[in-house]
């Protein structure tokens, strides 16, 4: 949901967002749809190098550039201390970590000059009041720390990194959550506003730092949560 949210925000911003998802979530999408008119998908499995490296032809035909990287691949699998399932922690360290990695490996080149990269990270990465996301929060963290890194890689191509952190978000994922943690309504409580967020709301932060409105920001973590970190 939140990744569709940031395709139409973009649309709406006047770029011409490329969805990239595995098979059963593009196949769950109806792109006939008036919301999703103009947002185009490619096959896209963030494990597999290869698979990265055939999308680019089906992303930029022609040899056309980026103008934006937006990295929202993310698996969330509940690490309970005692009973960590080693499938799930080595997937969420596959997908949430590798995947953006190997995807800005693949794609940083292709990039323009000037342009941006917005990785999606999580409260999870600042925090550790939710119980059982111990490892989810350790992939966050991590990539937290690699936007540092690939900002000082690239800040000499002018092109700016920056990691949202979602709160609680209406999302599919967000229920697994929030569930160890007293459910989305004890969480909304705990947070300034009260109230859980909506995918929109990132999606807006995620095309600011997209823009030329954020030309002076890089290698920064911006907290979309309400509030709910705040000590």
């Amino acid at each position: 949901m939140i990744g569709m949210a940031i395709c139409r925000s973009l649309r709406d911003a006047g770029w011409t967002p490329v969805a990239g998802d595995l098979a059963p979530a593009i196949d769950s999408i109806d792109w006939d749809h008036p919301d999703n008119i103009d947002i185009r998908s490619v096959l896209l499995d963030v494990s597999d190098r290869q698979a990265v490296e055939a999308s680019v032809a089906d992303v930029l035909p022609e040899g056309l550039l980026l103008g934006g990287l937006v990295n929202c691949a993310g698996v969330l699998r509940d690490t309970f201390l005692g009973a960590v399932h080693e499938d799930h922690m080595r997937l969420m360290f596959e997908v949430n970590v590798a995947g953006t990695a190997r995807v800005t490996d693949v794609y940083a080149p292709h990039l323009v000059d000037g342009g941006a990269i917005v990785n999606i990270g999580s409260l999870t990465g600042e925090i550790g009041s939710f119980v059982g996301a111990s490892v989810y929060g350790a992939t966050k963290a991590g990539l937290r720390a690699y936007t540092r890194y690939l900002a000082v890689e690239l800040g000499a191509r002018g092109i700016r990194v920056n990691n949202v952190a979602p709160g609680v978000i209406r999302a599919p994922m967000s229920p697994s959550m929030a569930a160890v943690s007293g459910g989305e309504e004890q969480c909304a409580e705990r947070s300034i506003l009260k109230r859980i967020g909506e995918p929109e709301e990132v999606a807006s932060v995620v095309e600011f730092l997209l823009s030329s409105k954020s030309s002076f920001v890089t290698a920064q973590t911006l907290l979309v949560d309400g509030g709910l970190a705040t000590p």
